[in-house]
């Protein structure tokens, strides 16, 4: 794990994303870093969900929500 703060933003094309990078930089933190990663909806559809084995014994757990603005 990188951090705790976890941001996503959907971009409808390159120039979307060369102005929202641009924005980042205008707030970049003091003390602190800013990661950048953009994926194309390409590499999107590849993601894989990797889920261990389930046994009745292991108890549930909360699962907070990803908000994509």
């Amino acid at each position: 794990m990188v951090q705790y703060s976890v941001y996503a933003r959907v971009c409808n094309g390159l120039d979307a994303v060369a102005k929202h990078k641009a924005r980042l930089y205008s707030y970049l933190p003091d003390n602190g870093s800013v990661r950048l990663l953009v994926i194309t909806e390409k590499q999107y559809e590849t993601i894989e969900i990797l889920v261990g084995n389930y046994s009745e014994d292991d108890t549930p757990f909360v699962c907070e929500q990803l908000s994509i603005f």
